[in-house]
């Protein structure tokens, strides 16, 4: 049986994203590179929230592109290029496959019981990206495993990390992993 894991990189107070939707402050460096690459060759479908993907959309096909880019950042532009992607939405009318962007459906609903059928077929992790489409995941018991990438960064505001979740959520660390830039890794599967 495949996999669900939730990743999000968050500050050291809690927040995915600090106020009007700022992420300037992710501590990405080399080793956090060589870690993503690690980390999406292990998964073949990403579901993304309407945010999470309009961020994804709106810089990895271009990135492609940039002659600039590190050997890691290609294959992570690549990676997330190609792999076939869902999208969750009940705003977008369209999501639409590019040159750069490719295996792309849109759900307008949540669906716990495809996500069961999907999940039961043989494959890779599945990635989950996006807090609010999160919290349905963990309300129908979806989440394998959370994994947040805590930046040595105190916001003091923002978007609280699973915030709409409403309820308590019991998690046992199940491994961890320090960067040399402060980040570090907390893996947790539900209690």
């Amino acid at each position: 049986m495949r996999k669900v894991f939730f990743y999000m990189l968050v500050s050291a107070d809690g927040y995915f994203e600090g106020p009007n939707h700022d992420i300037s402050w992710h501590n990405v460096d080399d080793e956090f590179n060589r870690f993503a690459v690690e980390m999406l060759r292990g998964a073949d479908l990403f579901i993304y929230g309407r945010r999470m993907y309009q961020l994804m959309e709106g810089f990895w096909p271009g990135a492609a592109k940039d002659p600039s880019l590190s050997e890691e950042n290609k294959e992570i532009a690549h990676m997330i290029n190609t792999t076939p992607k869902i999208v969750v939405s009940r705003t977008l009318k369209s999501a639409e496959e590019a040159e750069n962007w490719k295996n792309v459906r849109l759900a307008h609903e949540f669906d716990a019981d495809e996500v069961r059928r999907i999940k039961a077929q043989p494959g890779k992790n599945i990635w989950v990206g996006g807090s609010e489409l999160a919290c349905s995941f963990v309300k129908e018991g979806l989440i394998d495993e959370f994994w947040l990438m805590v930046n040595p960064v105190i916001l003091g505001k923002g978007t609280p990390v699973l915030g709409g979740l409403g309820r308590k959520l019991d998690l046992k660390l199940i491994k961890t992993r320090q960067f040399k830039s402060g980040n570090v890794l907390n893996c947790y599967r539900p209690a």
